[in-house]
Formats: C-alpha cells, sequence, structure tokens
C-alpha cells in the first residue's frame, strides 16, 4: 500500500524539520518510513534533523508532538522543534498554544515578523526547570561535563575554544556513554563575553546540528549553576550564526527554581506532500 501525506518544512536557525499534521488521521510512522523521510538524499523533504507529528490533545493541552529523530528513534523533547511547531500553529491562527510531548507539556508564544507563508515567527517556549546531575568524567581528555535534563539528556562540557572540532571528533562516542543509559545529547560550550556562549551540539540519533534549542537551553542551565554566567538571560550562538551576529542566536532565560524560557527565531522553507 502506498499513502500520500502532506507536510511543512521548517527551520529553526538552520535546526530543519518535517512537520506533518496528522490531527484529522490514524498515523503511525514505522523506524524506516522516519529514516525515509529524514534522508538527506530524499528529493521531496530534502531530508531533515527530526520528523514532527502533530496529533490531537492527550493530556489537556491544544496537541500531542511526536518527534522523531532522523535515524528512525522517538524521542520526548525536541526545543527548536516545539518551536517551529508554535509557529505552524501560529500560521493557522493560534498565536499561544500549549503542545504536549512526551518530555512534558510546553507553553509556546509566537510573533509573526510579516502576514504571508514566508513570514518568520520569533517563538518563546516554556520549558519544564531542569535536573542537574554531579559533575563526571566522560573523557579522560575532556573537562568534566554536567549533566542537564530538560526533557531529555544532555551533557554539558565548557572548553575554551574550539568547540565545533571537540564536538564532531567526540560526539559519537560520549553520546553512548555508559554514562547515559539512554543516550544524550553533547554540548561543546565556550564563554564569549558576559552571558554569551558559543555553542556547538552533537544531538542523539542526529549528529552534528546547526542548533540544538534544547542543547542551548542546558548549556545554559550549567553555566548558571557552574558560575559562569549569572541567572537570568544568557545569549546563545549556535553553528548556524558563523559571524557572531546578534539575530542568529537563541535567548535563554533562566532563574534557578522559577523559570527557563528558550526564544528564537523559526522561518517556513516550504509546503508539499510525500508518497511512502
Amino acid at each position: 500500500m502506498t499513502t500520500t501525506i502532506a507536510f511543512s518544512k521548517m527551520n529553526g536557525l538552520g535546526n530543519d524539520f518535517v512537520i506533518i499534521d496528522a490531527r484529522d488521521r490514524d498515523l503511525a510512522l514505522s523506524p524506516d518510513n522516519v529514516r525515509d523521510l529524514a534522508a538527506r538524499d530524499n528529493d521531496t523533504t530534502k531530508g531533515c534533523d527530526q520528523l514532527l507529528v502533530i496529533h490531537p490533545p492527550k493530556n489537556g493541552g491544544d496537541i500531542f508532538m511526536q518527534i522523531f529523530n532522523a535515524d528512525g528513534s522517538e524521542v520526548e523533547a525536541c526545543g527548536n522543534g516545539t518551536r517551529a511547531v508554535a509557529a505552524y500553529m501560529a500560521q493557522r491562527g493560534h498565536s499561544a498554544c500549549l503542545i504536549d510531548t512526551l518530555g512534558g507539556a510546553l507553553a509556546c508564544n509566537s510573533q509573526s515578523n510579516g502576514h504571508d507563508a514566508a513570514a518568520t515567527h520569533n517563538v518563546q517556549v516554556a520549558m519544564p526547570l531542569p535536573k542537574i546531575g554531579a559533575a563526571m568524567s566522560l573523557h579522560q581528555d575532556l573537562p568534566d561535563a554536567l549533566p542537564v535534563d530538560v526533557g531529555n539528556p544532555h551533557g554539558v562540557i565548557f572548553v575554551a575554544t574550539g568547540t565545533a572540532g571537540l564536538a564532531a571528533q567526540y560526539g559519537f562516542q560520549l553520546e553512548r556513554h555508559t554514562a547515559f543509559p539512554q543516550r544524550a545529547n553533547i554540548n561543546f560550550a565556550s564563554l564569549q563575553g558576559d552571558n554569551l556562549i558559543r555553542l556547538d551540539t552533537w544531538e542523539r540519533g542526529v549528529g552534528l546540528t546547526k542548533a540544538c534549542g534544547t542543547g542551548a537551553c542546558a548549556t545554559a542551565v550549567a553555566a548558571i549553576a557552574q558560575g559562569l554566567c549569572a541567572p537570568g538571560a544568557v545569549t546563545v550562538r549556535p553553528p548556524y550564526n558563523q559571524d557572531d551576529n546578534a539575530t542568529d542566536v537563541l535567548m535563554i532565560d533562566y532563574q534557578p527554581d522559577t523559570h527557563l524560557l528558550m526564544t528564537g527565531p523559526v522561518a517556513h522553507d516550504f509546503d508539499a506532500a510525500v508518497t511512502l
């Protein structure tokens, strides 16, 4: 059997997503389906970092978001993906929405920078308060990592320079470290100023990405917890931001025991349909 599925392609700072709205149909995707849709050589979707399926609400939210990594695995949370789905809902008249995920319910607010389908959105997500573990050594040649869970697991390592090279060199290995039974996202970060961080993330089940929303949240939390940044607003520059500009950033506002807010841009790439 074959089935045709409409989708929207969106990205948050280059972290790109195939979004399928399945609120009016019973859609179950196999890992092979996900890998096919996420493959970079897929002529229709052009590939993606994560595939996101919108379902009717399950726990009192407005919608339920099912999250798949490019390798076909289903995961609990995706920060930039949440912002992309919130922008998708805003395009359909819901500037505020509560998105259920396996990692918790996330309240989102979107502001459009235009009135057509190509308009970008600035989206804020109220993330769950983090769970912070004890610093640990993941590799003898690296500084200690701080485990931070923001709905999904992260290891955050601060270094002086070279975050991109370290993420490429160690990411695959550390994602599968025995300290993380369900694997983890590995973040290499360096301070570039007061409450300003450069971040490169190896995402579990995906690899290197141009941005990671939950990684930015976990890294800001780790920086504040370790006294490297002051509580409040932290600016995170992802790999997508190659020239250290002030626009292509994620703003993370963290006050311990109070709130964790993530804000950043989302762009709509295109709409299409694909046959499975």
